[in-house]
């Protein structure tokens, strides 16, 4: 094992590291949105440090877990961390599982664990991409059933929940829950005074968006979506 690495990134005076551990289509895209406005170096999905090709956190978080690094090696000097997710159709991996590594390498981090209502995050998952990453998912796990899929996402969701809520019972310092159907950013940036986030910079961004689509639009998105080579997504 590496020497473990500082535990807070100095360009943001300090501050320790907020990583988002619940899934995708939980706000992520809003949430890196607040952070960012705040003016903190975030990641959402992609690390965009390299061109043309950026790199998937999930995949350097997976790859450092595998090769026994810090979980976020290579990729430190960040302060949010959200959408860890890596499926390239072949396997699916999601770094939010790995809670337990992320506090062991970088114990003054805050865990934050984004939640919306289970069924409408499936619901979410099947129309992300238009149906591109259900897709993936299906292949990655050998499927041909969505419903298989579905109650697989259910399980992985009510398992996940109970052991992260389980191993952060006594580190309440470190933990913070935000239900999207239930709290405001106004509630958030009050339990993270020091980062100084800005309530009004956090919008539903993935919904709206896709109400102000035309026809024509949509129909572009989904077959860039469907067809575009796989590392530029």
């Amino acid at each position: 094992m590496t020497d473990r690495p500082d535990q807070t990134d100095p360009r943001h005076g300090n501050l320790p590291r907020v990583v988002a551990i619940g899934f995708n289509k939980c706000g992520t895209r809003s949430l890196a949105q607040l952070f960012r406005a705040a003016g903190h170096r975030v990641i959402h999905h992609k690390i965009r440090d390299r061109w043309p090709i950026p790199r998937r956190i999930g995949k350097v978080m997976r790859d450092n877990l595998a090769a026994g690094r810090p979980v976020f090696h290579s990729a430190e000097d960040y302060t949010f961390y959200c959408d860890l997710i890596y499926n390239d159709g072949r396997s699916t991996w999601d770094g939010a599982r790995a809670f337990r590594e992320i506090l062991r390498d970088y114990p003054d981090t805050i865990l934050l664990l984004n939640l919306r209502d289970r069924e409408q995050w499936i619901a979410s998952r099947l129309k992300h991409g238009h149906g591109e990453f259900a897709r993936r998912e299906m292949a990655a796990r050998g499927l041909s059933d969505i419903e298989t899929l579905k109650d697989q996402w259910r399980a992985e969701w009510d398992s996940h929940i109970a052991e992260v809520r389980a191993f952060m019972a006594d580190k309440p310092d470190n933990y913070i829950e935000f239900d999207l159907d239930r709290d405001s950013a106004r509630d958030l940036a009050a339990r993270l005074p020091a980062y100084r986030l800005d309530p009004a910079a956090f919008h539903d961004i993935g919904r709206s968006r896709g109400r102000r689509m035309g026809p024509l639009m949509r129909l572009a998105k989904k077959l860039n979506a469907h067809l575009r080579p796989r590392f530029f997504r």
